[in-house]
């Protein structure tokens, strides 16, 4: 009996310890002040802003997605999980991103389905996936931003794509745009 109980212990222990988010700072990006997304289990997930940063969405010759950067008076959300690679494959990377171009003064919003488009709200999906890798944009779901006190926001989304499959569908984030 207590071994069983030791175990189902050790067991949520494991489980609450593993769902971890953390913010990535990456050169010319400012780092966003808290995460509260949960991340799957199994990879990591970053959150970020680059300011003054705008993101195009363009098709290949082959009609597959991609994205240009561009500079312009625009914050850019990028939102990112990488699973954690299985050693010893060549092919093991998997890694799904979600972009929300912020016009330069952000104020609330709500936006559903192909109002979407009005944040130029994209996905991303790169992996060793035929046919199923490339960037789409988001026609379904809902997003809301919410001013909070100090610059800080509180971001709300779900969205889903038929196109391919996804494991990221729910994004909630509470951070800031100001400078540290």
């Amino acid at each position: 009996m207590r071994s069983v109980i030791l175990i189902i212990a050790l067991s949520t222990l494991s489980i609450g310890f593993s769902c971890r988010s953390y913010t990535n700072n990456s050169k010319n990006t400012e780092k966003l002040k808290k995460t509260t997304t949960l991340c799957p289990e199994d990879g990591n997930c970053s959150f970020k802003s680059s300011p003054k940063t705008s993101v195009v969405f363009k098709t290949d010759e082959l009609g597959i997605g991609y994205v240009d950067f561009l500079e312009k008076e625009a914050s850019l959300l990028t939102f990112e999980y990488q699973r954690t690679e299985v050693q010893h494959t060549l092919d093991g990377h998997y890694m799904e991103r979600v972009y929300i171009e912020l016009p330069p003064a952000p104020r609330a919003i709500s936006l559903t389905n192909s109002e979407l488009q009005e944040v130029n709200l994209l996905f991303e999906r790169r992996c060793y996936c035929k046919g199923e890798t490339g960037v789409y944009p988001i026609n379904r779901g809902t997003l809301k931003l919410t001013p909070l006190e100090d610059d800080r926001f509180h971001l709300e989304l779900w969205f889903t794509t038929s196109e391919v499959p996804h494991i990221i569908s729910k994004i909630e984030e509470t951070f800031s745009l100001k400078k540290p």
